[in-house]
């Protein structure tokens, strides 16, 4: 009897470990079951190519025109430097500033002579009193010799004079014409003169016309006297002409001058015209050139890398760079010599 309870309870101990070994087994099997589920992968939304938009322009055949349009200033037609004629000499004073008016003679500067202008004025005393000498003999009715030993003695006295007055008159710079003092060099007082250095300009101030001076020498290669122009001085309207290029210009031994022509019109108001000074300013315009027949496209779509011209155009949807000549250019168009065709597209930089 206890061996059969021995048998059953090994049975149920047997049949119990099947039980919960499988059981566990399912439950393995069954575990995914039990997590939550992955979500699936989201793809990034396409997003569309956005297509390039140009501002562009046709390339179109018309008629050009080049205009000058700038400022210019009033300068006298005669102008004239003066300047001393030895070196070595120290500056004593100035005697005149920029915008005084001078006339024939009047003195522009003085050297410094020590005590020449002391000697001097003790010189011409004794110049009067050997000529109360002279008239004092004149008057005693002394004998012609005594009377010419005191005119002998007022001669000498008066050449020792004349002679300090010349040497004086050399530290004096003198005003040639009349005019205005339009320049001064800024020498000061006890500074060296040099010779023929330039101290003072004097310009004559009743023959004015207008001076234009251009940065770029190109721009007025082409002008030719006597075109007309249109000037605007506080803000009324006035006529005029070109009166002198760089090709009219007069040579000159004179650098600086010289050297201002080469760059320089010299620009006349016709008659009526206002009073003009030295230094008042005028905005003029004047006709260059023009072309007429050529193909034209605008300023802003013009490139200019080192000197070397070119163009952005669209083909097969694509951007293209192109090489140009260049012919007339204004403020707003570009005249093209070779590298583009009529109606073809240009692309505008912004």
């Amino acid at each position: 009897m206890l061996a059969n309870d021995n048998l059953n309870s090994r049975r149920r101990y047997s049949f119990l470990k099947r039980v919960t070994l499988i059981g566990c087994t399912a439950a393995l099997l069954s575990g995914c079951s039990v997590l939550p589920a992955e979500e699936e992968t989201l793809q990034p939304p396409l997003i569309a190519k956005k297509e390039q938009k140009y501002e562009t322009a046709a390339v179109k055949r018309g008629n050009m025109q080049l205009y000058l349009s700038s400022v210019a200033v009033a300068a006298s037609e005669e102008n004239k430097s003066v300047a001393f004629a030895e070196s070595g000499g120290l500056l004593k004073k100035m005697l005149v500033a920029e915008g005084d008016k001078v006339s024939v003679g009047t003195p522009i500067a003085e050297l410094d002579t020590g005590d020449l202008p002391t000697r001097i004025k003790l010189q011409k005393l004794t110049v009067e009193q050997k000529q109360i000498n002279v008239t004092d003999a004149v008057k005693n009715n002394n004998d012609q010799n005594t009377i010419r030993l005191y005119q002998i003695d007022l001669d000498r006295e008066q050449l020792v004079l004349d002679s300090l007055v010349k040497e004086y008159n050399k530290s004096l710079l003198f005003s040639p014409i009349e005019g205005d003092i339009t320049y001064l060099n800024g020498i000061k007082p006890g500074q060296t003169v040099e010779a023929q250095a330039t101290i003072a300009v004097i310009s004559n101030p009743n023959h004015v016309n207008f001076v234009y001076e251009a940065t770029d020498v190109k721009k007025i290669a082409n002008i030719n006297v006597n075109e007309p122009v249109d000037f605007t001085i506080d803000g009324k309207k006035y006529k005029g002409t070109v009166l002198q290029t760089p090709k009219t210009a007069p040579k000159t031994l004179d650098i600086k001058l010289s050297n201002r022509n080469v760059k320089s019109l010299i620009l006349g108001l016709s008659a009526p015209k206002p009073v003009i000074k030295i230094g008042d300013y005028a905005d003029f315009k004047l006709f260059i050139e023009k072309r007429d027949n050529v193909l034209i496209i605008p300023r802003n779509a013009l490139k200019n890398t080192f000197g070397r011209y070119s163009v952005s155009t669209i083909e097969n949807d694509r951007v293209k760079e192109l090489d140009v000549q260049v012919g007339l250019i204004t403020s707003s168009e570009v005249e093209i010599i070779q590298g583009l065709n009529e109606d073809q597209k240009v692309i505008i930089s912004s």
